[in-house]
């Protein structure tokens, strides 16, 4: 894979090509997706959604028009129209402008839009930039987070995302007891403890720990080891992406955050960078975090390129 912070001579050429649109999707086999003969994606929700992020930062820096795709495969978000067809998941929750028939569509590269976690407060910040000027919600979705808002600005609250069920595969976690008392010895400065967890017998766990405390939306949650996206009987995968948004820009309203080394938990400082937050996570995810920081710090300096 070339490195992300070089781009070649004959992609400049491309890039700089009249009419043309840069395009962000999941493409062939760059992100490691398994099922892409099989016309699949598997990927969560918010590694797309940073990719996205990430993308609209490339596109900018070339001065390019750009388009998010997910129409091409089926995600786990896709919605139907007839069919197996699968519609671009994206539109139906952000407005962009449609791609017209003068456009020269040039796909993204997993080196210039893979989704990195760097959690540093001023990359954040730019990504935030990129989000801000790039990304806008459709107007029910806009108008249910104006009510979240409102809501949130009345209490102060500590946020709580607790990932579970296949996280494990990605990264060992740390144990449930290290968030128990990390929410403990916060808790009392707080009004409410906002939960967003993809498992429900966790969010009783809390509700149980922690009596008239804990706030939470209705959504949907997994009882086991099984991601939601991944399960066959959640079939509306587009309530899945707002549900997951909405926790998501909740997390970020929070006046702290306790957080999992998670796309969804990095996803919250990209929407707030400004938010105090304390990650929880094991030794081995702790190195890997460190790791990645490290490489974008030598970069910066010009010491070495990634």
């Amino acid at each position: 894979m070339p490195k992300r912070s070089l781009v070649s001579e004959s992609r400049l050429k491309q890039l700089q090509q009249q009419n043309a649109k840069y395009i962000i999707t999941c493409y062939e086999n760059e992100f490691f997706c398994e099922n892409h003969p099989d016309g699949k994606c598997t990927r969560g929700f918010f590694s797309l959604f940073l990719q996205v992020v990430y993308g609209i930062g490339f596109a900018k820096r070339h001065g390019l028009p750009f388009y998010v795709d997910f129409s091409n495969l089926i995600y786990p978000y896709s919605s139907r129209k007839g069919g197996d067809e699968a519609k671009n998941f994206w539109a139906e929750i952000f407005i962009q402008p449609l791609l017209s028939t003068t456009d020269k569509p040039i796909v993204n590269q997993q080196f210039e839009v893979y989704p990195l976690r760097i959690w540093n407060r001023n990359h954040l910040r730019q990504l935030y930039g990129f989000l801000n000027s790039g990304i806008e919600f459709n107007g029910a979705l806009k108008a249910r987070i104006e009510e979240i808002n409102i809501k949130m600005a009345k209490v102060k609250t500590l946020g709580v995302h607790f990932r579970k069920t296949d996280h494990f595969l990605e990264v060992r976690p740390a144990s449930d007891e290290a968030f128990f008392k990390q929410i403990k010895n916060k808790i009392p400065g707080y009004d409410q403890l906002f939960v967003a967890t993809d498992d429900s017998n966790l969010l009783e766990i809390l509700k149980k720990k922690f009596p008239g405390k804990i706030w939470a939306h209705d959504c949907v949650r997994s009882k086991g080891s099984l991601s939601i996206h991944h399960n066959e009987e959640h079939k509306d995968g587009l309530l899945l992406a707002k549900e997951a948004l909405l926790d998501c820009i909740t997390l970020s309203n929070c006046d702290e955050l306790i957080l999992s080394p998670s796309n969804l938990s990095y996803t919250a400082l990209v929407f707030n960078p400004e938010v105090k937050y304390t990650i929880i996570e094991s030794k081995v995810a702790t190195w890997k975090r460190l790791k990645t920081l490290l490489g974008y710090h030598l970069n910066r300096l010009g010491i070495r390129k990634w």
